[in-house]
């Protein structure tokens, strides 16, 4: 299982944000995550409609955590960033063309770790997850 780039960063965002508790800008978040402000600015608008964070435009603006974000869950979060956990073409509702389906038992087993993998993330709070400090970026 792979989440995609856009889940990883919203996770930082909202890790960083729940850790400093305070308006946060655009700018000090690409420093200190080593992601483009570009991205950013894609992640935090998904992030702000999804009610995780409030946000404010001007000279005092950026980016505020919710108070309820950091209660959770992993599973929640990353269910709403994430675009699909498809981990494999026959999950898809598109046509696909497989000789061992409909009964195949590897998508069985994929579909129990797929569960799994959720189960787990569920009993993780954003809070649970946050460090206490922030590990700068390594200098590629």
């Amino acid at each position: 299982m792979r989440l995609t780039d856009h889940t990883d960063y919203s996770l930082r965002v909202l890790m960083y944000l729940n850790q400093q508790k305070k308006m946060i800008t655009l700018n000090e978040l690409s420093k200190k995550l080593g992601v483009s402000k570009n991205n950013l600015i894609k992640v935090s608008n998904q992030l702000a409609k999804l009610d995780f964070i409030e946000t404010s435009r001007g000279r005092a603006g950026g980016l505020i955590i919710r108070n309820e974000t950091g209660q959770r869950s992993l599973k929640d979060i990353i269910s709403k960033t994430e675009e699909t956990f498809y981990i494999a073409g026959c999950f898809s509702s598109k046509k696909y063309e497989c000789a061992f389906l409909p009964g195949c038992s590897l998508k069985k087993s994929l579909s129990e770790a797929l569960q799994a993998f959720l189960n787990s993330l569920a009993q993780k709070t954003l809070n649970d997850i946050t460090p206490k400090t922030i590990i700068q970026p390594s200098q590629f």
